[in-house]
C-alpha cells in the first residue's frame, strides 16, 4: 500500500543522479503482523526549502524516514528512523558529501563524515525503494548493514570529519565567477 504525490521540477537535487529514482515526496509502506496482533509501517518525506545567495537559487532537501506501529491494544508508537539534509551541488569542485548534513539515526546525531554522509544517502534511497515497492524492510537490520545505526556511530570517530558549513563554498563559487568573468 502507497500514497504518492509528484514531486516538483526541482528534483532530483542537482548533482544527485540516484534521487531520480524517489517518484514522490512523500510515500507509506504498511504491514501487518498477525502473531503480535500489530500494524506497522515505513514512511518517508522529502522537504524542499529554497535558499537564496545574492542571484543565486538553490534547494536545500530535508529528507525524513519515520516508523510507526499500532497494537490490537490500541497501543501507538512513532520513531524517527533515519533523517538528513542534502543541497544542490552548486559547485562540482566540493566533494558531494559536504551537501549532506545534519544526518540523524533514531534521532542521535551521526558524525558527519564521507563515509557516513554516503551511506546515509544510500540508506534513504534504500528504504525509499522498498516503500515505493509496498515493503517494510527490518529499519534496524537495514542501519546495521549500512552501518548507520547509533551504536555504530564509533566507526567515524577516526574519518576526518567534513565541514557542512557551505559559506566558504558560497564565496569560492563567487570567486569562479568573477575569474571568468575577467577573461
Amino acid at each position: 500500500m502507497g500514497r504518492f504525490e509528484y514531486m516538483p521540477n526541482n528534483w532530483p537535487p542537482k548533482g544527485w543522479p540516484q534521487f531520480a529514482a524517489v517518484p514522490s515526496s512523500s510515500g507509506q509502506a504498511v504491514a501487518k503482523d498477525i502473531a503480535k496482533a500489530r500494524i506497522y509501517g515505513l514512511q518517508y518525506t522529502i522537504e524542499s526549502v529554497p535558499l537564496f545567495k545574492m542571484d543565486t537559487k538553490l534547494m536545500r532537501h530535508d529528507v525524513t524516514i519515520t516508523g510507526w506501529e499500532y497494537s490490537i491494544l490500541n497501543e501507538s508508537s512513532e520513531y524517527p528512523v533515519l533523517s538528513f539534509s542534502i543541497m544542490d551541488r552548486f559547485d562540482m569542485a566540493l566533494d558531494k558529501e559536504c551537501f549532506v548534513t545534519d544526518i540523524r539515526s533514531y534521532s542521535a546525531l551521526i558524525p558527519h563524515t564521507r563515509r557516513s554522509a554516503n551511506r546515509a544517502v544510500s540508506a534513504s534511497i534504500f528504504m525509499i525503494r522498498q516503500i515505493v515497492e509496498g515493503h517494510v524492510p527490518d529499519v534496524n537490520r537495514v542501519l546495521r548493514i549500512y552501518k548507520m545505526h547509533p551504536n555504530q556511530a564509533f566507526l567515524y570517530r577516526n574519518d576526518r570529519g567534513l565541514d557542512p558549513d557551505l559559506k566558504g563554498a558560497f564565496d569560492h563559487q563567487q570567486d569562479n565567477v568573477k575569474s571568468v568573468d575577467r577573461h
